[in-house]
């Protein structure tokens, strides 16, 4: 149960191992290729964990599960800001972690409660630039996670191809671009993504979920 208000939105990236159409987002009973592996990034534009202001932080979540994420059995590791001063810090791993959420809240409390290894965070610089409308990412973390990502193109004519998911119902998001994306980590969660599904969103997230809040639907064009 969430104790402590907090708040976060911004800019998300997430890529994980499955094909472009991922089978999480559709209750599928099993990813792609039968386990589950990728990371979500985020650059707060807006946030704060009680009295402490996370504005301008980036953060990321890498994750792995053998099969399905509700069969559990998973590891994760956050990738905090190391711009992040100590109280910062402590918020972004709550949040990230789960903690300081009401049950089912966010896909963060989801992927730490199906999580049996938890790795200690990581404080590193995160280099990110991420387009949501242009479908294009640059996401880094030295010695640890690179990332890119561009538009699906047609296997046919080569041309671009734009799909949205849109989840009226959704923990993470209700729309988001999708794309193509490859990762690759030196982290305890090993990622080796190339050409797989990704997503660009708004991310906005509360310890109640991203719901309870007076604001009005952020809006991709």
């Amino acid at each position: 149960m969430a104790a402590i208000d907090w708040y976060m939105e911004g800019v998300e990236f997430s890529n994980c191992n499955c094909d472009y159409g991922c089978p999480c987002q559709f209750e599928s009973r099993r990813p792609t290729y039968g386990d589950c592996r990728g990371f979500a990034a985020v650059l707060i534009d807006k946030g704060h964990f009680g009295d402490v202001v996370l504005d301008g932080l980036g953060a990321a979540l890498l994750y792995a599960w053998p099969g399905p994420i509700y069969e559990g059995g998973g590891e994760c590791q956050a990738v905090i800001d190391e711009r992040a001063d100590a109280g910062q810090r402590d918020a972004l791993a709550t949040i990230l972690y789960g903690g300081e959420t009401n049950a089912g809240a966010t896909h963060w409390w989801v992927y730490r409660t199906m999580s049996s290894t938890v790795h200690p965070p990581l404080f590193r610089p995160i280099e990110f630039d991420v387009n949501i409308e242009r479908r294009r990412a640059r996401i880094v973390v030295p010695g640890i996670l690179e990332s890119t990502a561009v538009p699906i193109r047609s296997p046919a004519t080569g041309a671009e191809h734009r799909v949205r998911i849109n989840l009226p119902d959704g923990i993470e998001f209700d729309l988001a671009e999708i794309g193509s994306g490859s990762t690759k980590t030196e982290a305890s969660v090993a990622l080796d993504l190339k050409d797989t599904y990704c997503h660009f969103t708004l991310l906005r997230q509360s310890g109640k979920g991203f719901r309870n809040h007076p604001d009005p639907p952020l809006e991709i064009r």
